[in-house]
């Protein structure tokens, strides 16, 4: 169903098409809390984007959530740690993300770190570029104390990147593009802010790679590695480098101001973006269903867990109607926490003969699985590879 009377946040065309079935999946918040179903995802058949529509609800269900807002409360306010393959580095993502910088950016330099949080990048970049001097903006003011008191941060602006003055030798958006409602725009409002050969970093995930993404209520856009590289160069940005594996799941592209904007429609064929998109749908309905039946058939006194404390497992959990009994984490700040009244466990903690879900995408499910089989072959791993043979492998 085609709904003209809203447009594409992207493009500006009245051409959005809702992906059927989405709307009875529970959805979560950026910040890691369940959320209700009922949203909308659509595709826009000009573009090819699969985002949500911003019209009235979106816009009132947004600020109802951001009120609320907690970073990393999963791990006392920490940054979650990110692993390579083979469950190698648990690294906080900003401590990744500042070292692949060293590559591109001179010794010395003025940062600006739109949507700076609670300073977690701010506060890797200074350790990783002594000399630099930094800034930061924030919708709010929660961590404004907090963020200034790291050395070399000037100031956190509150609002819009342009209430930060001056112009910057580099900008980053992590993880903030996917939320802006009209990113063309704010894109520009960015533009003006780098110095001529100046460096943006955009950074976010990658619903391709990781089809939970489409389950955060307040990510309006679901970009992919290509679809973010098209979108950049629409708006009138020369690409220097693309990073799909400096984060797992996630997506990195460095560019600078270019001098004039590209025609680059559309970001994605919509055929296949739109088949894409009601194959993830699909996909998580049947990963719901499969650990659905593993909770409920389980034999008695047997435990049950899910693998993860963040988007995906937060999400599983209000779908099972919290009908298990512990999340298992390898993040250090997040063992021995409690998250939505159950415990959190290392694999090492997890009882003898439980059955342990992992809702991941089947490739990084597979090997996290194999790994652990290793260390604890009296536990049972599952992933959503064993049974729902619906799901696509790709994903």
């Amino acid at each position: 169903m085609t709904h003209s009377a809203f447009s594409c946040h992207l493009c500006g065309a009245a051409a959005l098409e809702d992906i059927e079935g989405y709307g009875a999946l529970n959805r979560v918040t950026s910040d890691c809390r369940p959320w209700v179903p009922g949203g909308r995802l659509a595709l826009c058949t000009r573009c090819g984007l699969l985002q949500k529509p911003v019209d009235a609800s979106w816009e009132d269900e947004t600020a109802r959530l951001y009120a609320g807002y907690t970073l990393y409360h999963q791990g006392g306010g920490k940054e979650q740690a990110v692993f390579d393959e083979g469950g190698q580095g648990g690294l906080p993502r900003s401590s990744k993300l500042a070292e692949k910088l060293r590559a591109f950016l001179p010794p010395r330099g003025r940062l600006l770190d739109i949507g700076c949080g609670n300073g977690a990048f701010l506060r890797r970049f200074a350790a990783a570029f002594p000399d630099w001097s930094l800034s930061g903006t924030e919708l709010g003011e929660a961590h404004r104390r907090e963020v200034e008191a790291i050395p070399q941060v000037e100031r956190v602006y509150c609002g819009s990147p342009d209430k930060a003055p001056g112009t910057f030798d580099a900008v980053t958006l992590i993880h903030v593009l996917e939320h802006v409602p009209d990113p063309g725009n704010f894109l520009q409002i960015v533009r003006r802010k780098l110095n001529p050969g100046g460096l943006l970093m955009v950074h976010v995930p990658d619903h391709t790679r990781n089809p939970f993404d489409l389950l955060i209520a307040d990510h309006c856009t679901h970009f992919s590695a290509g679809s973010l590289r098209r979108f950049l160069r629409w708006c009138g940005f020369t690409l220097l480098s693309e990073g799909t594996d400096w984060v797992r799941k996630e997506t990195t592209v460095l560019a600078m101001p270019g001098e004039a904007r590209e025609d680059t429609l559309p970001f994605e064929d919509p055929l296949s973006s739109g088949e894409r998109g009601r194959q993830s749908v699909d996909w998580l309905g049947a990963l719901r269903r499969q650990a659905d039946l593993l909770s409920r058939d389980r034999p008695s006194g047997r435990g049950f867990g899910l693998f993860g404390t963040a988007i995906a497992a937060t999400w599983l959990a209000s779908e099972l109607h919290m009908r298990f009994d512990f999340f298992v984490e390898e993040d250090a700040n997040r063992v021995g926490k409690v998250l939505m009244g159950r415990p959190v466990l290392h694999p090492d903690s997890v009882p003898d003969a439980s059955d342990v879900f992992l809702p991941l995408p089947a490739p990084i499910a597979r090997e996290i699985r194999e790994r652990l089989e290793k260390t604890r072959p009296s536990v049972r791993f599952h992933g959503p590879d064993d049974g729902a043979s619906d799901a696509p492998d790709a994903l």
